[in-house]
């Protein structure tokens, strides 16, 4: 089942979580925005662009509590997918110890994969610059986004 664009998307529950899934879609281009260790939070936004005169919206993905990871700093469109039970087994062979209840989203991007280990996933579009905070994810006074860009 393919989610459509919403405002606000948060998932968490076992049954949104379905092996081979895709969760999410967009052409747009992410970059990995900030990743904090003491809330295990990983943002993905894309940047605010210009066309026809007029600013296109922001799109934040918010990955927490992290247990794993494995990124590229940017993802010219983007495709996140449950991982399949050979994708997961592979996963916590690279990282033995993380926990199972986790959940195994693949990061796909012009053929090629990547992963976060995870619990929830959720993402909202608005009209906040790149600069903004996210709605999504609370960072500390220390790893701010907007504080440490300024």
């Amino acid at each position: 089942m393919i989610r459509r664009m919403h405002a606000r998307t948060w998932l968490h529950a076992p049954d949104q979580f379905l092996p081979g899934a895709e969760l999410f879609r967009s052409n747009r281009n992410f970059v990995v925005w900030a990743y904090t260790v003491s809330h295990s939070q990983l943002l993905l936004r894309t940047r605010p662009t210009y066309g026809g005169g007029e600013r296109q919206s922001r799109i934040d993905i918010v990955f927490k509590p992290v247990e794993a990871m494995k990124l590229r700093m940017v993802y010219n469109g983007l495709v996140v997918r449950c991982a399949m039970q050979g994708e997961i087994d592979r996963i916590h062979a690279e990282h033995t110890g993380i926990d199972r209840k986790a959940r195994c989203l693949m990061l796909e991007a012009a053929e090629e994969q990547d992963y976060v280990v995870t619990y929830a996933v959720g993402w909202m579009e608005d009209m906040g610059t790149e600069r903004d905070p996210s709605p999504l994810a609370g960072f500390a006074p220390g790893t701010d986004p907007n504080r440490i860009l300024g």
